[in-house]
């Protein structure tokens, strides 16, 4: 049976001195990924800790560390903040440099995984660096903010009631407010970019440029692609999952007897493939079917019952209407393996509408890095990459992309 982690283990989440320098504990309390994890963080490396009882916890090379031991860092101020989105109260934490203000910040907006606040603490550190705050909460439904989860759409409302709260802030700079997020969270950072003039900048990592559908085939079949399933096998999934989508996309009003057909033809295919058994599913998958590479193969109706309730116009936003209308600095970073976003038709889109608009834009691909912007480790099958970036397995930041990120907002 597995130790559970320690109660209290968000209040001890945040920044330590150490001999070896600076080091950040933090967590994913929840099971989106197949299990609750403690991270430690120094450098460029994340690593997982393992709870043996209340203040204590084994690190992957087998170190006993008492977490009472640990010495908080004096560099950085942390804040617990409160705001209302749209009428759902949201909880947060806002980080700042230790030095006198007033201080640049950027709200921080989550990706799909996961939802507590802890998670995106992995990816502020060159904020801070940069002399730059950072305010990260628990979005809609998650940790100890209200509502339901979020769509993309109520996640741009939470965005731009977090930057408001930000602006009244008296150690942060009100003119020099932005916006940045992570994967998922960057469906929803341009809409608030693109409304609202006062934001200063806008930081991406992992930004989509196609729809929610067009990018979740592109994951599930590079998956597939990489786990050794063939072309033919894979082509009939991406068939099955753009009818899957269209379905759901359109709701159950719309959903004609073509769509019906279509759907029914491309399961066919897929049910019949010889070499699904190649691709095994990671826990995360089985935590969360519906994220699995491979559709439901059930009867055609049958799917179409599960898919077709009220339209879901996420599944089509295109974010680069948004990126159109968008006037201040951007950074986007990818890396080139990304398994969750298209790359090259991402940064071919965005390129050709930040160039119509003039925006004063950065675009950034580092070769032999992941969705997170982490190394692809040699020993690593392919079929297994985006399981242990999510379960942070030999997990590392590329060289020198989190220090390009400072040296960009330390230029603003």
């Amino acid at each position: 049976m597995n130790t559970p982690l320690p109660a209290d283990l968000a209040a001890r989440c945040g920044w330590y001195d150490s001999p070896g320098g600076l080091v950040l504990l933090s967590q994913v309390p929840e099971s989106y990924f197949g299990e609750p994890m403690i991270l430690v963080s120094s450098h460029n490396q994340v690593g997982r800790l393992y709870p043996i009882d209340h203040t204590h916890v084994r690190g992957e090379d087998g170190t006993i560390l008492d977490l009472d031991d640990l010495s908080r860092s004096s560099r950085y101020h942390e804040e617990e903040v409160t705001f209302d989105a749209c009428g759902v109260p949201l909880a947060g934490t806002l980080i700042t440099p230790a030095t006198p203000g007033p201080h640049p910040a950027a709200v921080l907006v989550h990706g799909a995984a996961g939802g507590q606040r802890d998670f995106n603490r992995l990816f502020v550190q060159p904020f801070l660096d940069a002399g730059v705050g950072v305010l990260i909460y628990d979005k809609s439904g998650h940790g100890l903010s209200g509502g339901g989860e979020p769509t993309i759409f109520d996640q741009a409302d939470a965005a731009s009631a977090a930057l408001d709260l930000l602006r009244t802030q008296p150690d942060i700079d009100a003119e020099r407010t932005g916006l940045a997020g992570i994967s998922n969270g960057m469906w929803s950072v341009p809409m608030v970019a693109g409304r609202r003039p006062d934001v200063a900048f806008v930081v991406g990592i992992g930004s989509p440029g196609v729809s929610m559908a067009q990018s979740e085939v592109h994951r599930r079949t590079k998956i597939l692609r990489d786990s050794g399933v063939g072309e033919p096998t894979v082509a009939a999934v991406a068939r099955a999952w753009r009818a899957a989508f269209a379905v759901a996309a359109a709701g159950a009003g719309s959903t004609d007897e073509a769509m019906v057909a279509e759907l029914e033809h491309a399961l066919a295919e897929v049910v019949g493939a010889p070499d699904l058994d190649r691709y095994i599913p990671p826990g995360y998958v089985q935590e969360n079917p519906m994220l699995s590479p491979i559709p439901p193969l059930l009867p055609a109706r049958e799917l179409v019952d599960m898919l077709a309730g009220d339209p879901d116009p996420e599944l089509t936003h295109d974010p680069v209407q948004d990126y159109r209308k968008v006037r201040c600095p951007v950074l986007l970073q990818y890396g080139a393996e990304d398994t969750s976003v298209p790359v090259e038709r991402s940064v071919e889109r965005l390129t050709a509408a930040f160039g119509r608009i003039g925006a004063a834009s950065t675009i950034r691909v580092y070769p032999g890095l992941e969705h997170l912007l982490n190394v692809v480790p040699n020993d690593v099958p392919d079929r297994d990459r985006e399981a242990v970036m999510y379960t942070f397995r030999d997990f590392s930041f590329g060289p020198g992309v989190r220090q390009e990120l400072t040296s960009w907002l330390a230029a603003m």
